[in-house]
């Protein structure tokens, strides 16, 4: 496991929905709402440069930084240790987690996307990203709460020292408790942290500052 706690939110980058001045802009309204530590921000958008993903992960570092919150980036070691990050996300058939520690060292948080629920009690990530949830994607069926519950208790009757699974996939306000009392750790989102009012979320999540 990392030195430092992990996060309850997870929060992801997405160019493609709306322009980057906005998206900050609603990372940050966020970011001071919710609970020092509580919230990590990862950039991912991996169809971006490298040049652009590093001038993006270093605005989402100092806001991280100015709220109290975490930051991390998708699949790119490199940038993740040049700026660091507090946390690397490795896709699914990504980056192996032995490499990564080797590379990053014990203080940074590992999370693994996961898609293929028979796989999850095999992953030896800090965190482990399950999904989708309550939306298929990408011809994949939702695995809904009784799958999120199904895979979390088979991760943790695998190993003593199993990851924390996180819910991905449609969690808004809404369902992000149903999630944590599914067994979930916390959550993961995209839209959600682009929503003009986060605190119906951080409530839920019992992370909000308010």
């Amino acid at each position: 496991m990392p030195e430092r706690a992990l996060p309850t939110l997870i929060v992801f980058s997405d160019l493609t929905r709306v322009p980057e001045a906005l998206m900050l802009a609603r990372f940050g309204a966020l970011a001071e709402q919710a609970k020092p530590q509580s919230v990590l921000f990862t950039v991912r958008d991996y169809s971006l440069a490298a040049r652009a993903r590093l001038a993006l992960l270093s605005e989402l570092s100092a806001l991280a930084r100015r709220s109290g919150q975490l930051f991390g980036v998708a699949e790119r070691a490199d940038l993740a240790q040049l700026t660091g990050a507090h946390g690397l996300h490795l896709p699914e058939h990504g980056l192996a987690e032995r490499d990564a520690r080797a590379y990053l060292g014990p203080g940074v948080i590992l999370s693994r996307a996961c898609h293929e629920p028979q796989r999850a009690a095999s992953l030896v990530s800090d965190m482990l990203l399950l999904s989708p949830i309550f939306a298929p994607r990408k011809g994949r069926s939702a695995l809904g709460l009784p799958g999120l519950e199904r895979v979390t208790r088979e991760v943790r009757s695998a190993s003593r020292v199993a990851p924390a699974v996180y819910a991905l996939g449609a969690v808004d306000a809404g369902n992000a408790a149903l999630c944590l009392a599914a067994g979930a750790a916390g959550v993961a989102v995209i839209g959600a942290a682009l929503a003009l009012d986060h605190v119906p979320l951080l409530r839920a999540l019992e992370i909000s500052r308010r």
